[in-house]
């Protein structure tokens, strides 16, 4: 069986489809497809040549982001088109169970194309007792009291729309379409009995008198026993842009959706951060410099988890690629011959090419051949049976 891998690995390079790019602006090496001219000797009228057109590239390059917190180690890592913008940071959240939220933003200022992840929560509600001083949404054991919300609507509307989606206040919801593929990876990443759905909704409304939409997307899964209901969030993220582009550019948008993961490094460091927190030494995690000291100290440990990530990685690769094909839209899966894996890649374009830096060109027509652009060595990509 082949494995599939994250598209993050490598930079990617595309060549643009007419009218499917997102406003990025080509090379300005990039040769004229027009005719050239050129007149013969003695001759009064010009002589007519053809000049092999070069097709108009549209380039992905991994951006990453660090985390000072950690050492500096890599946290993040996501493909950009060329021209369009980036911010990442990591967020730690020290008295909270969900301890750290990345923070990834990506931007196209031509087109006002936007996408962004949502930070997420883990819930907890009971009956309280008499004296029980939390707050509705207060921290309780590390989770945010909070009755189970299982609308989607409602869950956006209480948790996103008063800090991160405030454009949405008023927004008329377009659909809401089940995700059960989602919700079934949810539940089984739990490893407990519960309930799980997952939503992708797209809303519309007005930025500066110009007609918007938005989808938003996420899982909710509720675990409960006789006394106390835990209940989670994730798988959250949205984009955003001027009415009809989001459908107009599904592949790219879904591109830089599926490449966007952590590293094994920096998860390796969370997940240590996690046990810390069972331990309950949340203040000297809120410490800067104690948690500076306690991340050295646990360094080997660290590292064992590294592995283990990358491992589970490896192992759910395959799943992975099922579920991208099932929810992000626009997307075709290819291998790669360098590396006998899959890679999820705009179904745009046609054609696919690979070279030793794991860098990606993509062209509608079958004869082009990056090998003749002195590039690199480039190898043809076929569609995973």
């Amino acid at each position: 069986m082949k494995r599939s891998v994250p598209l993050f690995i490598a930079g990617v390079v595309l060549t643009a489809c007419g009218g499917s790019g997102f406003g990025v602006t080509a090379p300005t090496d990039a040769v004229s497809t027009t005719d050239s001219v050129a007149t013969a000797p003695g001759a009064t009228d010009p002589v007519i040549t053809d000049a092999p057109a070069t097709p108009e590239l549209m380039r992905f390059t991994p951006a990453s982001f660090t985390d000072p917190a950690a050492e500096n180690t890599t946290a993040i890592t996501v493909l950009v088109p060329e021209g369009w913008e980036a911010s990442g940071s990591v967020q730690w959240l020290p008295y909270w169970e969900r301890l750290a939220f990345l923070q990834t933003h990506v931007a196209d200022p031509v087109s006002g194309v936007t996408i962004d992840w949502l930070p997420i929560q883990d819930f907890i509600w009971f009956q309280p007792p008499s004296g029980f001083s939390v707050p509705i949404g207060g921290n309780y054991q590390g989770k945010a009291f909070v009755a189970p919300i299982t609308d989607p609507l409602q869950l956006v509307n209480e948790f996103w729309v008063p800090n991160d989606l405030a454009e949405l206040n008023g927004a008329q919801v377009v659909s809401t379409i089940e995700q059960p593929v989602v919700a079934e990876a949810f539940l089984t990443g739990f490893g407990g009995p519960g309930e799980a759905h997952a939503y992708k909704m797209r809303f519309a409304y007005t930025r500066d008198g110009q007609p918007w939409e938005r989808d938003v997307s996420f899982a909710i899964l509720v675990s409960s026993s006789p006394q106390i209901t835990s209940w989670y969030v994730n798988f959250a993220y949205t984009a955003a842009g001027p009415a009809g582009s989001l459908d107009a550019n599904a592949g790219v948008i879904s591109t830089v959706i599926a490449s966007r993961i952590s590293t094994p490094e920096w998860e390796g460091i969370y997940r240590q951060c996690i046990k810390l927190f069972i331990q309950g030494i949340q203040q000297q995690m809120a410490d800067t410099v104690r948690f500076g000291q306690l991340l050295a100290q646990y360094r080997a440990e660290s590292r064992a988890l590294q592995q283990q990530v990358i491992d589970e990685r490896w192992a759910s690769q395959d799943r992975q690629a099922e579920i991208n094909g099932q929810i992000l839209s626009g997307t075709q899966t290819y291998t790669d011959p360098a590396t006998d894996m899959y890679v999820e890649l705009p179904s745009t374009w046609d054609t696919y090419w690979v070279n030793e830096n794991g860098e990606y060109i993509a062209a509608d027509d079958p004869n082009f051949d990056p090998n003749d652009m002195n590039d690199g060595t480039w190898t043809q990509l076929t569609p995973a049976p």
